[in-house]
């Protein structure tokens, strides 16, 4: 007769079994779900780390995450990575570094063949960074606008807008990066160029491309997250750049050009507009200014002009939400070229104009300005005021307020002279007889 042992050793062989199945399949799971530590460390440490857009930490920072993180895995059992993880550094007086740490999409296939989606892979579980540090000064003298001059007339001739495109569109560029383009524009003669930071904060380097088909590398020198600016050095020499203006330059109901290259359009392509408005915005540092002229993706960076080709701002793409969902229309936005003339001087130091700048614009405030236009029955005759060239015929000027003499004058030798007294706010309106009259 057979024990109760021997009977009950089949039910216990049953019993191991399960349980030696359910074991093997708890290890395959603890070990597809194994742990590995995320490393992230710069040079030099300290570096605030930020992924995803969320602050985790400072360098050297660590994490541990589900090694199918790194690895991926062919079961339900393990844990995958379902988006791409973007890494952004920042250290004071050094350039923000951004990175996608992970590769993907790919598809998620289980041993069965079952797809569950796809998944990114960490490109590793060790991250190393090299910060550069930020320039604090450049060797440049930033020139300020003719419109803020320290002359005592302190003319600013008004262009066609013409004129005014074919004279700044040279220092106009597009700025090729790893991620994309944006616009910026030249501010020295020595290659130093403006745009957002927001288009070149990733980069230590860009490609600025010309009007002319020349290409540039650029070293990005500088960058203000938030204010949203960016330095770029570009190699070489002689570049034609843009003058600066003074805020005072800006007032609401003024025509302004934008110059950029949008992504869906021609580089260098031209939007006009008024000031609509002049301000600050909540959250926002700096002060703003508000345009109907179209700012589009691409545009940032690009130079906001007045009338007399001088930069009045940069412009930045923000997209506003009506109550209904849409974006709104007709608002574009610029910083102030008072918040680049600041920064301007506090890497540029040596730029006295700068200063000469802001004390002449308030003195030309404080006494007022007036507008002459001026014609002649001579084409492209030049234009004096008080003794100073200024332009060519027809021309529209904005002159402090005051006696002013004006002279028109021909190649040939004729001249015309008025003595005017211009008051504030006023406006003159001359023509110049320069051809005698015919003998009858």
């Amino acid at each position: 007769m057979a024990s109760r042992l021997d009977v009950a050793s089949p039910v216990n062989t049953r019993g191991f079994a399960v349980a030696l199945c359910v074991a093997l399949i708890l290890s395959f799971t603890s070990h597809l779900n194994a742990k590995t530590v995320l490393t992230i460390t710069s040079t030099p440490p300290g570096a605030t780390v930020e992924l995803d857009g969320i602050v985790v930490g400072k360098t050297p920072y660590e994490e541990e995450i589900p090694g199918g993180y790194v690895h991926g895995t062919k079961s339900v059992f393990g844990k995958v990575l379902t988006h791409q993880v973007r890494l952004k550094l920042t250290l004071e007086g050094y350039l923000p570094v951004q990175a996608d740490l992970a590769v993907g999409p790919r598809p998620w296939v289980a041993l069965n063949g079952t797809y569950h989606g796809d998944y990114w892979l960490l490109k590793s579980d060790h991250f190393n960074f090299n910060l550069d540090k930020a320039a604090t000064t450049f060797a440049a003298n930033v020139s300020a606008a003719a419109s803020v001059s320290t002359t005592a007339s302190s003319v600013t001739p008004e262009l066609t807008t013409e004129s005014l495109v074919e004279m700044a569109s040279p220092a106009v560029v597009r700025l090729q990066t790893s991620e994309g383009s944006g616009s910026g524009f030249l501010i020295t003669e020595t290659g130093v160029a403006l745009t957002n930071a927001h288009v070149a904060q990733n980069e230590h380097f860009v490609v600025a491309n010309t009007t002319t088909g020349q290409s540039f590398q650029a070293k990005v020198i500088y960058v203000d997250p938030k204010l949203d600016l960016a330095l770029v050095q570009l190699q070489g020499t002689a570049f034609p750049h843009l003058l600066v203006a003074d805020s005072a330059a800006v007032r609401v109901g003024s025509s302004v050009l934008a110059i950029g290259s949008p992504s869906k359009g021609f580089q260098n392509s031209v939007t006009k507009g008024i000031v609509s408005a002049v301000g600050s915005m909540p959250n926002e540092p700096g002060t703003w200014i508000q345009t109907d002229a179209s700012i589009n993706p691409g545009n940032s960076g690009g130079p906001l002009l007045n009338t007399s080709g001088a930069v009045v701002g940069i412009t930045t793409q923000k997209e506003f939400i009506s109550g209904d969902g849409r974006p709104l229309q007709g608002i574009g936005f610029a910083l102030s070229s008072a918040d680049i003339i600041s920064v301007l001087h506090r890497l540029s130091p040596e730029s006295t104009a700068l200063v000469q700048a802001r004390t002449a614009s308030a003195d030309q405030s404080a006494r007022g300005s007036g507008k002459i236009t001026i014609s002649a029955d001579a084409d492209d005759a030049d234009v004096f005021v008080d003794g100073k060239f200024v332009g060519n015929t027809p021309s529209v000027l904005h002159v402090s307020a005051g006696p002013h003499k004006i002279e028109v004058k021909t190649a040939a030798g004729s001249t015309w002279e008025r003595n005017i007294e211009l008051s504030d706010q006023s406006e003159v309106i001359l023509k110049a007889k320069l051809k005698s009259e015919p003998s009858r």
